[in-house]
């Protein structure tokens, strides 16, 4: 063998020699011992993959290759999410269309994946825009609208200014969680509290009403939080979808408007404090649909104004300004029945439309929100609960607020109760009296599918007056996206496909008469909802040949494949999709699961949620200029040396930071690492010391790659490396199994060790992983070192159990000649470190 590791032959020459011998390709046919491992694919837009990328990719294929040798049959598939806004707006930025533009990014992406030997199965790639895969989104969303979960209706909406597309609630963040700068800000700090902007392009949304294509998540909400229970993910990422969901349980209250033959419903988890409630506040939407007729018109323009203005905002927007309360009397009064009093009743934009009924009471005494706003508007204060010790000392104090647990007081039927027993005898006496009904609500809002946009899907529904929508038959799918010059968005509530009559005028599936095609195309998070129900497919005739009317509803890709492959066994990926694109992978598959195209129900029961790689201490981004570009290594240092830095760099769901000296050290220890398997001697036995390393480094690898914990086993290997230096030890029964345990994060060098070196037949990474001996991880025997006075005297071995024992420890030493001298006629007490150490320390 060489001695110099020649990184960019050896690479290219097993990259070839896997794909030849189709090494990543199982056998879709057969589900024996078969383990499906899945990384997110990219959006292939932009100059490429950066380090980040390659961060998380790398961790997947670490862990595929492990289970691959682990006799595992392993499914480890690629693709690219390629339609929708992120692949769009850089072919506008680039002056092309793009269709021409991945054409050439795809190819990039494709090559930088392949120069960093993961063992991924080429042959059955998917690219999101392609027809073949498209006519199955259309046919999903057809499915959807078929089974009653997919509607159109006016709705007021995100509107991104720069993206000149709707946004799902999801879809808006802050500028430190989107890793963008609003318009005319330089540093993040500047930016205001409460601003939210698009996460694609960073433009603040402004709120548009348009009639839009929705998709009835919220009727899968309470089976998206209950599952959550029995499906193994990140907790951070369990958390984001539970606050997401937002399940509370509570009671519509009615109270009758005075004078008026009008009444406000609101909604409220805590009806026990309702004897202490003062107004009743309303969201801006309530009041436009609700009270704009019934108000006077002494009020009724000022009203009008501040639900215009309102309106304005985005929901994260009011979320945040709310912190500072703003408001209009209506003019109006509630009555609370249990006691007759009016409570005014006002208009506000911290009250938000999709809470409860978007109406709510007022208990300033014993919420914080309302506290706020009755001192705002001077508004009483009413306490009604007292701590849980019933200490009513401060219940004068209108300054006080008390949302803890406590006691009934001023309440009458309630006085004496706690608050959660109080809470249910209310709800009682509410429904008797016939003044409310228990509900429950959800944070969660409906899908919002439309985009105006033309890079996507066409959504496979037609207009016809007399008709009403009605889907495209599934054997005229595809609805093929045209190429055409105009394709850039308009801003104006309808997409560029609205401009081409050639496009959108069609006949009605179900009377023959005139209709129009629908020219929004879908959210490209609907692309990514099921590709990985495609991936196994690919090949097969049902994927290519696509649904037809024979075909029917009950027809979905290849059933037996299907049920062999999924759902998917380890699923890679990033946290910040968990309220994207995780939540609608999961609704999309419960919905093909209650429609019997899929015997389950939760697509990624394993999902780990990677950390996020920083660059010198800071997020990478263009405008630091601290963007790692991962070519520039390979062709320096080589993948592997890439691959091993990237794991060693921290652990898989931290924060690692990427160091141009931390890759400059990985790649001497490669350099040593070659060195090292270069002195390979098929004869040389190992000393009983360096094999008990090598069983304790297989054990701790081992245990290590199973909870993601590369960094660390990567630096288990290093000190076994080390030992095998020092200890000469370069036989088969230590190089070998070295071999092993650096495959999957070194496969390039270890496959041209374990053929050029060793002289194995067949591959590395399709042979048994190392295994540890038990007997062989305690030495029989332990050297101990042993001082006088502080200063080495002598190493001793003596039999393991023997080490631990003071006594016998001192025995032997003072039996060895040289320590013996220094301890002639001399007094002395001992220091014992049990296994490691003994000193003499003489008197």
């Amino acid at each position: 063998m060489s001695a110099k590791y020649d990184h960019s032959q050896i690479e290219k020459k097993w990259q070839k020699t896997w794909e030849e011998q189709k090494l990543y390709s199982p056998d879709i046919n057969t589900r024996d011992n078969k383990f499906y491992n899945l990384w997110m694919f990219p959006y292939p837009s932009g100059e490429g993959l950066h380090a980040g990328h390659a961060f998380a990719s790398t961790g997947s294929d670490v862990y595929g290759r492990f289970m691959r040798m682990q006799d595992m049959s392993v499914f480890q598939p690629i693709g690219y999410d390629s339609f929708g806004i992120h692949s769009e707006n850089f072919a506008i930025k680039n002056s092309e269309t793009p269709k021409v533009m991945l054409a050439r990014t795809t190819l990039n992406y494709e090559r930088q994946l392949r120069s960093l030997g993961h063992s991924y199965d080429w042959t059955r790639t998917v690219t999101t825009s392609n027809v073949d895969y498209y006519k199955w989104t259309q046919w999903l969303f057809i499915q959807i609208f078929k089974a009653g979960h997919a509607y159109k209706k006016k709705a007021w909406v995100n509107f991104c200014p720069g993206c000149k597309t709707v946004l799902a609630d999801e879809q808006i963040m802050s500028p430190a969680q989107a890793g963008k700068l609003p318009p005319g800000y330089d540093k993040l700090e500047d930016v205001p509290d409460g601003v939210r902007v698009c996460e694609r392009c960073g433009n603040i949304p402004e709120r548009r009403e348009l009639s839009q294509w929705f998709f009835k998540i919220t009727q899968y909400a309470d089976r998206l939080l209950s599952n959550l229970d029995i499906i193994n993910w990140s907790e951070r990422v369990k958390v984001a979808q539970r606050e997401w969901i937002g399940r509370k349980e509570g009671i519509n209250i009615t109270y009758p408007i005075e004078s008026t033959s009008s009444s406000v419903t609101c909604f409220t988890t805590r009806p026990d404090t309702n004897f202490g409630a003062t107004f009743v506040v309303v969201s801006p939407e309530y009041a436009r649909d609700n009270l704009v007729d019934v108000v006077s018109e002494e009020v009724q323009h000022n009203i009008t104004k501040y639900i215009e203005e309102s309106l304005a905002k985005t929901e994260q927007q009011r979320r945040e300004d709310g912190k500072t309360k703003t408001g209009e009397f209506t003019g109006l009064y509630a009555i609370n029945q249990l006691n007759g009093h009016k409570m005014p009743i006002w208009v506000s934009d911290f009250v938000l439309s999709g809470f409860g009924t978007g109406a709510v009471v007022g208990v300033p005494g014993h919420d914080k929100r309302d506290f706020d706003f009755a001192k705002t508007f001077d508004i009483p204060v009413v306490r009604v609960v007292v701590g849980a010790d019933g200490d009513k000392s401060d219940i004068h104090d209108a300054n006080q607020v008390q949302e803890e647990q406590g006691t009934m007081i001023n309440s009458e039927f309630l006085d004496g109760m706690d608050i959660n027993k109080a809470t249910v005898a209310m709800m009682d006496h509410l429904e008797q009296q016939g003044w409310g009904k228990r509900e429950t609500t959800y944070h969660l809002r409906d899908w919002l599918i439309s985009r105006q946009r033309y890079w996507g899907p066409p959504i496979p529904m037609v207009y016809c007056e007399k008709c009403d929508w009605q889907p495209v038959p599934e054997s005229d799918l595809p609805v093929i996206l045209p190429d055409i010059a105009d394709y850039k968005p308009k801003g104006e509530g309808s997409g560029p496909l609205a401009d081409h009559p050639e496009f959108y005028e069609t006949t009605c599936p179900k009377c023959g008469g005139a209709a129009k095609r629908e020219t929004d195309v879908s959210d490209t998070f609907l692309d990514s909802s099921w590709y990985f129900l495609a991936y196994p497919n690919v090949g097969t005739d049902e994927y290519k040949n696509g649904p037809s009317a024979s075909s029917g509803q009950d027809v979905f890709l290849n059933k037996q494949i299907l049920k062999s492959w999924l759902p998917v066994d380890l699923y890679f990926g990033g946290a910040e999709h968990s309220v994207l694109h995780l939540m609608y992978a999961r609704f999309v598959t419960m919905a093909l699961y209650d429609l019997k195209l899929l015997s389950f129900e939760e697509p990624f029961p394993n999902f780990f949620a990677h950390g996020l790689m920083i660059k010198d201490g800071a997020k990478m981004s263009k405008s630091r200029g601290n963007v790692v570009n991962p070519d520039e290594y390979i062709a320096k240092y080589g993948a592997d040396t890439l691959r091993l830095y990237l794991m060693f760099m921290g652990p898989m769901d931290g924060y690692p930071d990427f160091r141009d000296t931390g890759i400059e050290g990985m790649h001497k220890f490669v350099a040593r690492l070659w060195r090292v398997i270069g002195q390979y001697n098929k004869d040389a036995k190992a000393d009983e010391k360096t094999l008990q390393k090598l069983h304790s480094t297989i054990k701790k690898v081992t245990e290590d790659l199973k909870i993601y914990h590369n960094n660390t086993a990567i630096a288990a290997i290093m000190e076994l490396v080390n030992l095998i230096v020092e200890a000469n030890a370069y036989g088969r029964d230590i190089i070998e199994p070295l071999v092993g345990l650096i495959a999957p994060f070194a496969p390039h060098l270890a496959e041209e060790a374990w053929v050029s070196v060793l002289g194995n037949e067949g591959s590395v990474h399709t042979s048994v992983w190392p295994k540890y001996d038990e007997a062989k991880l305690v030495l029989s025997h332990k050297d101990i070192i042993v001082q006088v006075d502080g200063k080495m005297r002598a190493s001793i071995s003596i039999e393991s159990k023997s080490a631990e024992l003071e006594e016998e420890v001192a025995k032997a030493a003072k039996a060895d000649a040289n320590v013996a001298k220094w301890l002639e006629a001399k007094q002395y007490k001992t220091i014992f470190i049990p296994g490691r150490l003994l000193n003499f320390v003489t008197l």
